[in-house]
C-alpha cells in the first residue's frame, strides 16, 4: 500500500516548475495531478474542481498561480478541508486576507504562506541563538537582484520583494509603528521598471532599522544584520557560508539539510497528517498593511 500523501500542484509557471522538481523526488508525497486554468493535451493537467479533487483523492495542495487568483483558490481548498501551501503574497487585497483568516479559523485549516526566508534553516538556527547578542538595537536589511520582469507601473518591484525582509523583521520585533522613505528612485529601461528604495522604520518596542531594495544591481542580495547589545547576527539567504552569530565567540550555522521548499513541504506533510490548525495568514496581513502604507507614500 502506497503511504505517500496525495498532493495536487495548482499552477505550473516559474514557481510551479520549481515545486514540481522537489515534489517528484520527495518520498513523502505522491503528485496526483497538476491543476491549470486551461486544459492542455497532457493527462497530468486538469481543471480544478470538487469532482477532480475527489477523483484524485487529494489530501494537500500547493498554489503557485497569479496573486489575483489566490483568494478564490485558497477559499475553495480550505472549504474542502485541503491543507495547503500558498506562494506569497497570500492575496493583494487586505479584505481578502482577512476573509481567508476567518474561513481558516472556521474550518480549522492548515495554511502555509511561503515567505521563503521564514523556512530557511539557517535563519531559524540563528534565531534560536539570538539571546546571546542581548537586546536588539538595530536591524539592517539589503534585498534584491537584477530583474526585468516588472512591466507594469502599478506593480512596482518593491511589492514583490519587500515581503521578504518584512517577514524576517516581524519575527524579531513587535509590530512596526512607523516607516519613512529615505530614497525612491524609479526608472524605466528595457520595457521594465527598475527601483531603488531605502526605508527606515521603528517598531513598537523601539527597535530601529533600515531596508534597502533594488532590482538594478547585478549582484543579488538577501541579507539581514541584527545588532544587539552584546553582538550581532548575520544572515544571508543566498549563501550557506555567510550565516553566523558574533558575540563572545563566533557561532556558524550548520550545513543545511533542506532547502526552504523542502522545509515547508515537510511541515505541510506533518500538519496534514496531524490535522492541526495552522496559519501564516496573520503575518501576511501585517505585511500587506505595510506595503499599502509604502504605496501611498511613493
Amino acid at each position: 500500500m502506497d503511504k505517500r500523501l496525495n498532493l495536487a500542484l495548482i499552477g505550473f509557471g516559474r514557481f510551479g516548475k520549481t515545486y514540481f522538481k522537489t515534489i517528484i523526488k520527495d518520498k513523502k508525497f505522491l503528485l496526483k495531478t497538476i491543476f491549470r486554468k486551461r486544459k492542455i493535451r497532457n493527462p497530468k493537467f486538469e481543471l480544478l474542481s470538487k469532482k477532480n479533487l475527489r477523483k484524485n483523492d487529494v489530501k494537500a495542495a500547493v498554489i503557485c498561480t497569479p496573486v489575483k487568483t489566490h483568494y478564490l483558490i485558497s477559499k475553495f481548498l480550505i472549504e474542502n478541508k485541503i491543507p495547503l501551501i500558498l506562494e506569497k503574497p497570500a492575496a493583494d487585497k487586505l479584505n481578502e486576507i482577512k476573509k481567508l483568516i476567518k474561513i481558516s479559523s472556521k474550518h480549522k485549516a492548515v495554511v502555509f504562506v511561503n515567505h521563503s526566508d521564514l523556512y530557511n534553516e539557517n535563519f531559524h538556527f540563528l534565531l534560536s541563538k539570538k539571546k546571546l547578542i542581548g537586546k536588539i538595537k538595530y536591524i539592517e536589511a539589503e534585498f534584491g537582484k537584477y530583474d526585468t520582469k516588472y512591466k507594469n507601473r502599478k506593480e512596482l518591484p518593491f511589492k514583490d520583494w519587500l515581503p521578504h525582509p518584512f517577514a524576517l523583521i516581524l519575527k524579531l520585533v513587535h509590530d512596526i509603528k512607523s516607516i519613512k522613505i529615505d530614497a525612491n528612485m524609479i526608472k524605466k529601461r528595457k520595457k521594465s521598471y527598475f527601483q531603488k528604495l531605502i526605508i527606515t522604520f521603528k517598531s513598537k518596542n523601539e527597535i530601529e532599522g533600515k531596508i534597502t531594495y533594488s532590482n538594478n544591481s547585478r549582484k543579488k542580495k538577501r541579507s539581514l544584520i541584527i545588532f544587539g547589545q552584546k553582538g550581532k547576527i548575520i544572515y544571508d539567504g543566498y549563501s550557506q557560508k555567510n550565516n553566523y552569530l558574533i558575540a563572545k565567540k563566533i557561532i556558524k550555522s550548520p550545513n543545511l539539510k533542506n532547502t526552504p521548499i523542502q522545509t515547508i513541504l515537510n511541515k505541510l506533510h506533518r500538519f496534514s497528517k496531524k490535522k492541526d490548525l495552522y496559519s501564516d495568514l496573520y503575518i501576511s496581513l501585517k505585511i500587506q498593511k505595510l506595503l499599502l502604507k509604502i504605496d501611498k507614500m511613493i
